[in-house]
């Protein structure tokens, strides 16, 4: 049988509807296993998802920095650490704005030892920092940044 053949022949709608769940059950488990810490679905690499894990942690940490370089400023060496061990529970579902945001306020209160010596200056930041919806720059800021080199 050719590839026309198949093509011409109808297609089960339950077979199809089914095997869409079946993908999609399968992408949310892979998903929860890169950003949300959830366990590495059978037939995946583990070592391979950790890593890809760790580097979306890492990409959203240094992002997260340069849409809010005051909290690596605040928190010094522990920004680091603590935005990774926040990443591992926490997806992102918001923007990077609102990510920075609750990332302060875990900070506050689930962060540990190493956060209390920032609180008053984290609570500050926390008082001020402006909500403000967040867009994506419009193409003549990408072309003035690309110019500028950023």
């Amino acid at each position: 049988m050719n590839d026309l053949d198949r093509a011409e022949r109808p297609v089960d709608e339950g077979t199809t509807a089914a095997a869409r769940e079946r993908l999609a059950r399968r992408q949310e488990e892979l998903l929860a296993a890169l950003v949300a810490g959830g366990p590495v679905p059978p037939g995946f690499d583990p070592d391979q998802v950790r890593a890809q894990s760790t580097g979306l942690a890492a990409k959203r940490r240094d992002t997260t920095a340069k849409i809010a370089p005051d909290l690596p400023r605040l928190l010094g060496a522990q920004y680091g650490p603590l935005f990774l061990g926040y990443a591992r529970t926490h997806p992102q579902t918001g923007g990077y704005r609102a990510d920075a945001r609750a990332f302060a306020g875990w900070v506050l209160t689930d962060g540990g030892p190493p956060a209390a010596d920032h609180r008053r200056a984290l609570e500050q930041w926390l008082q001020q920092a402006p909500e403000r919806a967040e867009r994506p720059p419009g193409p003549l800021t990408r072309l003035r940044r690309a110019l500028r080199g950023r």
